[in-house]
């Protein structure tokens, strides 16, 4: 495509020559649709259009030019034209699929789908490849909602041509809108029954098993489209992801790393790579990826937020605070980042602005349950029980019967010296859900140094 940019055909300059002179110009039909082509090519649309006009005149039974120029009419959103056109195509040519082709997309254009799906079933026996006709036809349906119909089709392209990657695409795109995460690995796992080669296939076999948590085997159907194609940087930058969902952060780095195109700044890459760092505790070295994305992407929140949080865990706690302020600036609708603020606020023991800003966070997502919890954990922190117990008793009002937030009343209660309601609370909280206990004690760590805590912890196991 680069070269048929740079590449002046003949044609384009002996047109362009006479033209200038207002001269006559005589091509055969191949010679004027090069003309044509080149233009399309340059996305020189006006022009396209202004030499098919005149090739009609010098071959006005022309199939070939007659429907470049409904192609071109389409273009200029003068669809019943291109329309009209087609039809007296139809007429000289009844057996031309591209005929149908062109409909189909005018059709879909007009967002007339069901009429686009129709078109181009006309034009699947006669196409030179069948497969993309089927991917049109897929798309059809998926503009019209019907994803079963979406993934028949995607599935009858892929038949006909394992390595459509537009297929393949498409079809990763409907399982994740949709959340069919089995549905998705027992589909590539088929496509590479039938293609073992396939990068894609087991490319998106890799975010299929990321996507169901399974990171492990994620990580394996990753390595095979890496041993496909050891340039595949999307599979590279999903082999990161995983290995840092399994903690696995030093690795992680070096497959982002290589994800990475020599002399490419992507941010979000970068992003990636520090937020290892950070996960590894090397908070400078983190800082330092976070800033480099902060100057590629001025927008992008998390980075600024990202230093923010490594200014904390150096201690640099005053210093954190413009960051995280900047970071929400750029996403004022982002609540971890008023919980992040509001919790920064309360190390540097400025109460009223920590509450304030945690109040702002709850005013902006009251059925953010995790937001009711940190904020009572932070008060907890603080010693601020019966605060703590005022904020998890609203939250009541919003989420009655959530044990979760029983829980944290219980650790409150106990951490606040107030043991008998304390054992109430948690005695509640288990018989909803017995499950609960672990996410307490990751939460308030200090009540395995709480005796009465205990006590009624091993009661609830008698």
């Amino acid at each position: 495509m680069e070269e048929q940019l740079h590449h002046t055909p003949w044609q384009v300059k002996k047109y362009e020559e006479l033209a200038k002179r207002n001269n006559s110009v005589y091509f055969d039909v191949d010679d004027f649709e090069e003309v044509i082509d080149h233009y399309v090519i340059r996305g020189q649309y006006k022009e396209a259009l202004d030499v098919s006009d005149y090739a009609a005149e010098m071959h006005p039974g022309s199939v070939s030019l007659m429907l470049k120029k409904a192609q071109l009419l389409a273009t200029f959103n003068q669809e019943n034209d291109a329309l009209n056109l087609l039809s007296r195509i139809e007429h000289l040519e009844p057996t031309n699929y591209d005929i149908y082709l062109t409909r189909g997309a005018i059709y879909s254009q007009l967002q007339n789908y069901q009429k686009a799906i129709d078109e181009y079933c006309k034009a699947v026996a006669g196409a030179d490849d069948p497969d993309y006709v089927y991917c049109n036809i897929a798309i059809e349906y998926e503009n019209l909602g019907n994803f079963d119909k979406t993934l028949e089709y995607l599935d009858k392209a892929l038949t006909i041509n394992p390595d459509n990657d537009l297929a393949i695409y498409e079809a990763a795109y409907c399982f994740d809108l949709l959340s069919l995460t089995d549905e998705g690995i027992t589909f590539f796992q088929k496509l590479i029954d039938k293609n073992p080669y396939s990068t894609e296939a087991w490319f998106n076999l890799g975010v299929s098993y990321i996507n169901a948590g399974l990171y492990e085997k994620a990580l394996e159907a990753l390595e095979y489209s890496i041993a496909i194609d050891h340039n595949h940087e999307h599979s590279w930058f999903h082999k990161g992801y995983a290995l840092s969902l399994l903690d696995r952060h030093q690795e992680a780095i070096g497959a982002y790393e290589a994800s990475l195109a020599e002399g490419e700044a992507d941010a979000m890459k970068l992003y990636y790579i520090g937020e290892c760092h950070e996960k590894l505790e090397d908070y400078p070295k983190a800082i330092g990826f976070y800033t480099r994305c902060s100057k590629i992407d001025p927008q992008m929140a998390d980075a600024w937020v990202g230093i923010g949080v490594c200014e904390i865990e150096m201690g640099n706690t005053d210093n954190a605070i413009k960051f995280l302020k900047h970071g929400l600036s750029l996403d004022e609708e982002n609540v971890s980042y008023l919980c992040l603020l509001a919790n920064t606020y309360f190390l540097l023991n400025n109460f009223e602005k920590a509450k304030q800003t945690y109040e702002t966070a709850l005013e902006k997502d009251p059925a953010d349950e995790e937001t009711w919890l940190e904020y009572a954990e932070a008060l907890a922190n603080m010693k601020e029980f019966d605060y703590a117990l005022t904020i998890l008793n609203r939250g009541m009002d919003i989420f009655p019967g959530k044990n979760n937030i029983l829980y944290a009343m219980a650790a409150i209660l106990f951490l606040g010296n107030k043991p008998d309601q304390g054992a109430f609370c948690l005695e509640e909280a288990f018989a909803a859900n017995n499950q609960g206990l672990e996410n307490l004690l990751t939460r308030f760590p200090k009540l395995k140094e709480n005796n009465y805590f205990m006590d009624a912890l091993e009661n609830l196991s008698c």
